[in-house]
């Protein structure tokens, strides 16, 4: 099949790797040109694009029989620190959805679209006591409204042709690939002592890289559609399973300040009952690659 994946990063970037390997044509888009080169060994096809290009868009979609949105963006420097910035990361998600319903009628061939976005869409689900697809999202913050917005632009171009799959995924951990830190440790440690925005209460909520790029297979393999919860088999709060790390380096303890914004429990049974089997359930695997040959 022809595949097209819209921000070929860290997970897209597997995910080009991972689908070529199994005999797909994949077109890859990025925002950076420096990066050909890099996306050219190992995609058929390279457009350089925002993905709220809506011209651009036609042209990658054009002849697709999947696409992929496995975006990231808004971050900037200020300061010398990284923030996220709200318009950047509405062009970012909201701007890809827009662009994609703006360009859809040069993709005839367009079977499903599958998008990565992050379980916290949910917000504190209403103080719900568990947690499924089937709740109702309460987002808590402009950025996690974001991904409701870009959800509800993709679920408009479903029709009885073209399926949209939605993974509301956790937290991305997995292989170091370049600078920006992925393992549960070496990304935990930097928060010891600090006040972090978010409610220690609530469900770890991570997932290993090369089970979401196992799981956009998954998704294309069994033509899935609707949204489903992506996230391993911890259960733990993140004040219990961020601690134990930061206990066992020795550090002072993360203070999480948002008490009641997130959820009290997260389920992943749909996308388990649907046929799908973690490769990294416990994160044995942190840090490694399960899917590179």
């Amino acid at each position: 099949m022809k595949i097209a994946i819209v921000g070929a990063a860290y997970t897209g970037l597997a995910a080009a790797k991972y689908l070529k390997a199994k005999g797909h044509i994949i077109s890859v888009t990025t925002t950076n040109d420096a990066r050909v080169a890099e996306l050219e060994a190992v995609a058929d096809r390279v457009v350089v694009m925002k993905g709220s290009d809506r011209d651009k868009m036609r042209e990658l979609i054009a002849g697709q029989d999947i696409v992929l949105l496995t975006m990231a963006g808004g971050m900037v420097e200020r300061d010398g620190k990284y923030v996220m910035d709200l318009d950047l990361y509405t062009d970012a998600y909201t701007g890809t959805a827009q662009s994609l319903v703006d360009a859809i009628d040069a993709a005839d061939s367009l079977k499903q679209i599958v998008f990565t976005g992050s379980w916290s869409a949910y917000g504190n689900a209403g103080g719900a006591d568990v947690v499924n697809e089937d709740t109702p999202a309460t987002p808590a913050s402009p950025f996690a409204q974001v991904y409701i917005d870009t959800e509800n632009l993709l679920f408009g171009l479903e029709n009885d042709t073209r399926k949209v799959c939605v993974y509301r995924t956790g937290t991305i951990y997995g292989p170091q690939v370049g600078f920006v830190p992925r393992g549960l440790q070496v990304s935990t440690l930097p928060m010891a002592g600090l006040p972090v925005p978010f409610d220690g209460g609530a469900p770890a909520a991570i997932i290993h890289r090369d089970d979401v790029v196992r799981a956009l297979d998954f998704a294309i393999e069994n033509h899935l559609s609707g949204i489903y919860n992506l996230i391993n088999d911890i259960t733990e709060t993140k004040e219990s399973f961020f601690g134990k790390i930061i206990e066992a380096a020795g550090k002072e303890p993360i203070q999480w300040v948002a008490p009641g914004s997130g959820p009290k429990s997260l389920s992943n049974q749909k996308l388990k009952d649907a046929g799908f089997v973690l490769g990294d359930p416990d994160t044995a695997k942190d840090g490694q690659s399960f899917i590179d040959s």
